[in-house]
C-alpha cells in the first residue's frame, strides 16, 4: 500500500473518531434536556432571555447551560439514546486499541445508524434544524469547523513513525519493510505542525503505581527511622557496657577485624 492511500484513510478515520464522541456527548444531552435552542439562553417562542433561576425552579430537567429546552421524551426513550450513545463510545474507545481490536469504518457506521433509529424514535418529525445532532446524522456538520485544533485534512495530513515523516509518493514497505504482520504504531498530525514529541516510555498508569509504591516505601523508611532513634544511644560508646573493662585492659574504640 502507498503511504497517500494510508494517510488519507487514517485521516478520515481520525475525524470519524471525534465526531463520534461529539455525536455521543450530544446524544447525551438530548436525554437529559430535550431538542437544542436556537440560541442559548434564549426562549424560542418570545426571543426573550431565560431566567435561569425561575427555569430551575419550575423545570427539572432544565439544562444548566441553556443550550437545550429542558424538554427530555420519555424514560423507555431516554434509556435508548443513552445505550446507543455509550455503545458508539466504546465503539471508538483508545481502550479497544490496547487490546488489539481494529477499528474500522463500519463498525464506526453501524453504531451511528443505531443512533439515527434511536432519534428517529424519540422524534418521529425530526429534530429541529438547528439542533447539532440533526446535522451531524445528515452530514452537514464538518468536524473540521467544530473542533479545528484536533481534526486534520486527510488530504494533507502527514503520518509519523520512528521520529520520520512518512513521505505520501512512498510506498509503506520503504520506512518498515515488507512483513504484513508487523504493528506499526504511528502519529497522525497536520502538514503544518512540528515533529510530535516522543511519548514517554511508562505510561500513565504505570507510573502512578510507581510513584504510589515510592512514597509508600519514604514512609515506611521514615517510620522505621523514627523508631530506631529511640535505641540509637545504644551504638553510642558510652552506652558500651563493657567500656570499663576494655579501657583497663587497654582496648579502646573496640576491636575491629579485617
Amino acid at each position: 500500500d502507498s503511504v497517500n492511500d494510508i494517510t488519507t484513510e487514517a485521516g478520515e478515520l481520525h475525524n470519524m473518531i471525534l465526531q463520534a464522541n461529539r455525536l455521543a456527548g450530544q446524544i447525551h444531552q438530548l436525554a437529559k434536556h430535550g431538542p437544542m435552542r436556537k440560541k442559548p439562553g434564549i426562549d424560542d417562542k418570545t426571543g426573550q432571555l431565560i431566567d435561569p433561576i425561575k427555569e430551575k425552579s419550575s423545570n427539572p430537567d432544565y439544562d444548566p447551560l441553556g443550550y437545550r429546552i429542558g424538554k427530555p421524551p420519555e424514560k423507555q426513550v431516554r434509556q435508548v439514546l443513552t445505550r446507543t450513545a455509550d455503545e458508539l463510545k466504546a465503539v471508538v474507545d483508545k481502550k479497544e486499541a490496547d487490546r488489539k481490536i481494529a477499528l474500522s469504518r463500519k463498525k464506526i457506521e453501524e453504531a451511528i445508524k443505531n443512533i439515527r433509529g434511536a432519534v428517529m424514535i424519540a422524534y418521529p418529525m425530526n429534530l429541529p434544524e438547528h439542533d447539532v445532532i440533526r446535522s451531524i446524522l445528515e452530514e452537514k456538520n464538518d468536524i473540521r469547523d467544530a473542533q479545528p485544533k484536533e481534526a486534520v485534512d486527510p488530504n494533507s495530513c502527514v503520518v509519523w513513525f520512528a521520529r520520520k515523516k512518512l513521505d505520501r509518493k512512498e510506498k509503506l514497505s520503504k520506512y518498515c519493510g515488507k512483513n504484513e504482520k508487523m504493528f506499526l504504531k504511528i502519529r497522525l498530525q497536520s502538514k503544518n505542525q512540528r515533529m510530535p514529541q516522543r511519548e514517554a516510555r511508562v505510561d500513565k498508569d504505570a507510573q502512578a503505581k510507581m510513584m504510589a509504591y515510592w512514597h509508600k516505601k519514604q514512609k515506611e523508611e521514615k517510620r522505621m527511622k523514627e523508631e530506631d532513634d529511640d535505641d540509637d544511644y545504644l551504638n553510642s560508646a558510652w552506652a558500651n557496657p563493657k567500656a570499663y573493662k576494655n579501657a583497663f585492659n587497654g582496648i579502646r574504640g573496640g576491636v575491629r577485624w579485617k
